[in-house]
């Protein structure tokens, strides 16, 4: 079996400017046991000057959109910048509610973030990432991978 029939994969955020702060779209994790985001930054990450770079948050709500409850999620981040050879090479797992990312360590990385579908508050089925306004410009890529509580979700949208 392929991965993309095991796992599912969903687009969430492809922006050229997150400088004014943006969410990403949200998941619905009703059939999900838990999910992972791949952050990419760009090239053209850098921060305002002093704000030691942009907030990531994960929130759970009860619709889509809503950010109801921050979460705790764990993450690791790549070992070089896209390209070289430690590209691949995830850090250990670290946890977080707020992470700043400094543009010193995630221009041109990619952030993992993990949380398992149980740790989201009672009664709240839908994720949201948001990145805070800290940016002072740059690019971002983000893709959510699924793990689903039945054979196959491939042909079941999460998103409105």
């Amino acid at each position: 079996m392929r991965l993309s029939e095991t796992m599912k994969k969903v687009p969430l955020l492809a922006s050229a400017d997150i400088t004014a702060g943006v969410d990403s779209d949200s998941i619905n994790m009703s059939d999900y046991i838990n999910a992972s985001f791949d952050v990419v930054f760009g090239p053209g990450y850098t921060e305002v000057g002093g704000t030691g770079g942009a907030v990531v948050k994960l929130y759970s709500g009860v619709t889509v959109g809503a950010k109801t409850t921050a979460l705790t999620f764990n993450y690791r981040y790549t070992g070089g910048a896209i390209g070289a050879a430690s590209a691949d090479i995830l850090s250990d797992f670290a946890t977080s509610a707020a992470l700043t990312c400094a543009a010193a360590t995630y221009t041109s990385r990619m952030l993992t973030i993990e949380i398992d579908a149980a740790e989201m508050a009672s009664g709240h089925s839908w994720l949201t990432l948001e990145i805070g306004n800290q940016a002072g410009a740059g690019e971002m890529v983000i893709v959510a991978h699924l793990t689903p509580k039945y054979q196959s979700a491939a042909e079941v949208t999460c998103l409105t």
